[in-house]
């Protein structure tokens, strides 16, 4: 079973079916992509370190594998390789900038002047950057029903899981009229949703709004030819629309889109570009007549992604408690895992990176295969990690 049919529960699911799997693909919604993975449009944005972070080494090689399955969708409908600009809009952005020249190859990311840049965008800009040549939008709705096209998926709509118990060696999820299906395998991709299904391993998910705004294209500001980044991005036109975004909010519960919001984004765009702005009528635009959506990001506090098994959260407190009087302590229990129990979750803005490696990554786990990613970056998303600080920082 899989719960949550956006981007990482679908990834999975198609992983798994990959390798043989039967999977139950649980969604509360009508169809895959209607929560955070159902904008029109998503970047494929690589923001990186230069010091060869896990969370960099995770980024570089899950772009390649989202790469690779995009060739599988229509491009210019579905998606579209049309490079990421990401500007120097700083004196702080420009030093990383430099640092990230030096540390990636050309073909990756290269360093691009004003002039350059423009002609790259077409469209006039206020500084240079680094280009990203094969990156680019998506549209990630696309993405997820590709996914789950596999004879041994069977996506189950309208069927939200309420709670969550063990029997048999086997994994029961209820819903409203009772039990909804039962499997040895549980993978939980339903972003923060997680918390309120398994309680008891107080994963530290966090929900952050984000809200895009969709902007009619005329042939003037169709003639932009790459997504563009500042604070926020825009795309190339879609279907005849702009996308337009992201904000975020921290605190609001509320997915109706703000005419606050739709300021914000257009504010966004003319710090990216007032030429483009000025090609789209921002400032004669009334953001109380645009059209929107807003959805709820999933973060982790270190904002790498938590994949992987998971332990019993106390159970595992009572096993390994030696760590708390001397963390270089190495026990030879046996971890207490929740026996079939697997998390996909905490991708943030990257998921379109993050969340379909991470399914390998899963699967991987499940079928003791060797890792898609090297071994700290995988111990560096696991689940468990947060249990382990907490015990040997006691708190």
């Amino acid at each position: 079973m899989v719960i949550g049919a956006g981007l990482a529960g679908c990834a999975t699911a198609a992983s798994l079916a990959a390798r043989g799997w039967r999977v139950s693909l649980l969604e509360r919604h009508a169809a895959v992509a209607c929560e955070a993975s159902g904008n029109p449009q998503g970047v494929l944005y690589l923001k990186l370190s230069a010091h060869g972070t896990a969370l960099s080494q995770l980024i570089v090689a899950g772009f390649g594998h989202t790469r690779r399955l995009l060739e599988h969708l229509q491009r210019g409908a579905d998606w579209d390789a049309c490079g990421v600009l990401q500007l120097a809009f700083d004196d702080k952005e420009a030093a990383r900038q430099t640092k990230l020249a030096t540390a990636f190859t050309a073909d990756l990311l290269h360093a691009v002047g004003r002039e350059q840049a423009e002609a790259l965008a077409g469209i006039v800009l206020p500084a240079g950057g680094l280009f990203y040549p094969d990156a680019g939008w998506v549209h990630p709705p696309a993405l997820c029903r590709q996914l789950v096209q596999h004879p041994l998926i069977e996506l189950r709509p309208y069927q939200e899981a309420l709670s969550l118990s063990r029997q048999n060696d086997r994994w029961c999820v209820d819903g409203q009229s009772g039990t909804l299906v039962e499997a040895p395998v549980l993978v939980l991709a339903c972003a923060a949703e997680i918390g309120r299904l398994l309680p008891a391993a107080n994963l530290p998910l966090k929900r952050i709004r984000g809200q895009i705004s969709r902007l009619p294209a005329n042939s003037l500001s169709s003639r932009l030819r790459t997504v563009v980044c500042a604070e926020g991005y825009v795309a190339p036109p879609r279907e005849g629309e702009h996308t337009l975004g992201a904000s975020f909010d921290f605190h609001s519960d509320d997915l109706t889109p703000s005419v606050a919001e739709h300021a914000g984004n257009l504010e966004l765009l003319r710090e990216i570009s007032t030429d483009l702005a000025e090609r789209l009528d921002a400032q004669t635009l009334d953001p109380a007549t645009l059209e929107g959506r807003a959805a709820f990001r999933c973060t982790s506090p270190d904002y790498l992604p938590i994949v992987g098994p998971l332990a019993d959260a106390e159970t595992f407190a009572e096993t390994y408690a030696v760590l708390a009087k001397d963390a270089r302590q190495v026990p030879d229990a046996p971890c207490p895992w929740l026996h079939g129990l697997y998390i996909n979750s905490g991708h943030g803005s990257r998921g379109l990176i993050t969340a379909p490696l991470s399914g390998e990554l899963i699967a991987a786990w499940l079928e003791s295969e060797p890792l898609p990613v090297p071994r700290e970056v995988a111990e560096a998303c696991h689940p468990n990690r947060f249990m382990l600080r907490t015990l040997i920082r006691g708190s």
